[in-house]
């Protein structure tokens, strides 16, 4: 979380890849944060936003950019969203003139509201073999509810419950007749049968409580999301993923922000008949220390544990040891017999000149400096690392702002022997959205020309080296590292490479002060030799346009 709050009322997070991320990335690179701000644990509390927003001075901005800020904060800050109190609809309805209901006492707030997001459009591929370029009809039907707030200044809540009907681009639905899984979800229904009609039925509900006794403590506990670093992908713990149960813990002392975070996940088997009972449980540890000497420079070390109640050997039950918040995760698990996956990281962000931005991670699964001896491309050096630079403002250009990022992961990282303990959660990457084998260059554009009008560009080209003839490549990371191919010689992008360019482009438009939003999204996409291009239009309120990084 950030770290200069106020304790005015605990309340919910702001969404993952809500629209206010950029405009606090764009303060906190420009310096206008105001204290010690930590950014690399997503989503950020809205009383920690509210504390940003409320602490910038605007004296120095142009009038577009001040609109483009007022409508930003009204989005995010509840404490302005109290400011905008008016008569109201029916007396009680839209009084702040964004939220459907709200109440404010001396100890209590609470906000509801309908959430939804409809669309519709058409997507034109040729991935079906010895078919003709095929014409298939993508929509989105999302509705529900949401319920926030506050009880006394020390106890947030939040929780949301939406039912939705899709149909995806073809890529996607290639996707999940391989691997049986709709990114970034839980358990989905097929309806309309099979690729490439497939259209997909899934319920969500996220929900947690926050608590925080004193400014420097806070606690998390429910089930949502999280993003660990400043990048567009995130190499440690990213949102890729369908949302978990977790116990997270954020300590805020000087310059210091440790988070400590315990996870229970879901260890998925595809086709598992329903008479075999629940999917195996499994569960993950993270540590992150952020250290931020000033306002232009931070570092975080990093360390993860994900591990299984069932070995080979056979049942272990859950390991206490792991709870302990203050103690190097290694050396638990080395001295537990070393029968789990253990990471460690580096995480790094550099701003200048108050529009440049320098970003990047390093993840060390393992390395054996040993086998160098005995040849290059040792199966058991698994690592990667994330290089990103972002440049606002670009060409003093007001609102222009560009990124560029490079991931690099090597074959068979996240992976383990016991496959049960990869880096996963309902059989998705926890990590890097591709998994191992691969590297990627992302070069994205988001221009604000007006208060309401934006847009996003995001060109993209990955290779990732996938499974061949049955052998592990070390692009799957499910299947146990032990099963290499080969020992050495290996390298990113071996086996059976895929090449993947694709161009996504969206503007969007910003309706009344409502956090409701008209998008116009295309998306061109290249997959060795299929191709797909797909247009949609869409009208949401109250969610982010969720883009999909893989």
């Amino acid at each position: 979380m950030l770290l200069c709050w106020s304790l005015r009322a605990q309340d919910a997070d702001l969404p993952l890849q809500h629209e206010s991320y950029q405009m606090v990335d764009r303060l906190d690179i420009k310096g206008l944060t105001g204290g010690t701000v930590h950014t690399d644990m997503k989503p950020y509390s809205r009383q920690a936003v509210s504390t940003i927003f409320a602490a910038t001075d605007t004296s120095a901005m142009s009038l577009r950019e001040r609109n483009w800020f007022r409508l930003t904060r009204l989005a995010a800050d509840d404490n302005f969203a109290a400011t905008n109190d008016k008569k109201g609809i029916l007396k009680y309805l839209f009084k702040n003139q964004r939220d459907f209901y709200h109440f404010e006492s001396d100890n209590v707030r609470l906000y509801a509201n309908v959430v939804g997001h409809v669309a519709g459009g058409v997507d034109q591929n040729d991935y079906t073999v010895g078919q003709n370029q095929t014409n298939l009809f993508n929509y989105r039907n999302t509705r529900g509810v949401q319920l926030r707030g506050s009880v006394t200044k020390h106890i947030g809540f939040f929780t949301e419950v939406t039912e939705n009907q899709i149909k995806q681009p073809h890529f996607v639905r290639e996707s999940y007749a391989q691997l049986g899984v709709l990114n970034g979800q839980n358990f989905v229904k097929e309806f309309d049968g099979g690729t490439p009609n497939t259209g997909f039925d899934y319920f969500n509900a996220r929900g947690y409580i926050t608590y925080s006794p004193v400014e420097q403590f806070r606690v998390k506990f429910g089930k949502d999301k999280v993003f660990l670093g400043n990048g567009y992908q995130s190499l440690l713990l990213s949102d890729n993923a369908a949302e978990h149960f977790f116990l997270n813990l954020n300590t805020r002392i000087w310059k210091l922000e440790y988070i400590n975070h315990f996870a229970m996940m879901t260890d998925f088997i595809k086709g598992k008949p329903d008479s075999y009972g629940t999917y195996p449980k499994k569960y993950a540890v993270f540590h992150q220390l952020n250290y931020k000497p000033w306002k232009q420079l931070s570092v975080g070390l990093f360390e993860s544990v994900v591990y299984s109640p069932r070995l080979p050997s056979g049942h272990r039950g859950f390991e206490i040891e792991y709870l302990n918040p203050l103690i190097f995760y290694r050396s638990v698990e080395q001295s537990l017999g070393s029968p789990d996956n253990s990471m460690l990281g580096l995480t790094w962000k550099l701003n200048a000149l108050k529009h440049f931005q320098q970003y990047g991670q390093f993840l060390l699964d393992d390395l054996n400096f040993r086998q160098r001896a005995n040849g290059s491309g040792y199966y058991g050096n698994k690592y990667g690392y994330q290089l990103g630079l972002k440049y606002i403002d670009a060409f003093k250009v007001m609102g222009l702002d560009l990124q560029m990022e490079y991931n690099w992961v090597r074959p068979f990282t996240y992976s383990h022997f016991n496959p049960a303990a990869s880096y996963s959660h309902y059989g998705q990457a926890l990590g890097y959205a591709y998994g191992a084998n691969t590297h990627d260059l992302n070069l994205i554009a988001r221009y604000q020309p007006f208060a309401r009008w934006s847009a996003l560009a995001i060109f993209t080209t990955v290779l990732q080296g996938r499974d061949l003839n049955g052998l592990n490549y070390g692009g799957d990371i499910s299947r146990p590292y032990t099963t290499a191919v080969q020992q050495y010689n290996n390298f990113v992008g071996q086996g059976d490479p895929l090449k993947i360019t694709q161009l996504y482009g969206r503007i969007s438009y910003r309706l009344l002060s409502l956090d409701a939003y008209a998008d116009l999204e295309g998306r061109y996409r290249k997959e060795n030799q299929n191709t797909s291009m797909s247009i949609m239009g869409s009208l949401r309120i109250n969610l982010p346009n969720q883009v999909m990084k893989y």
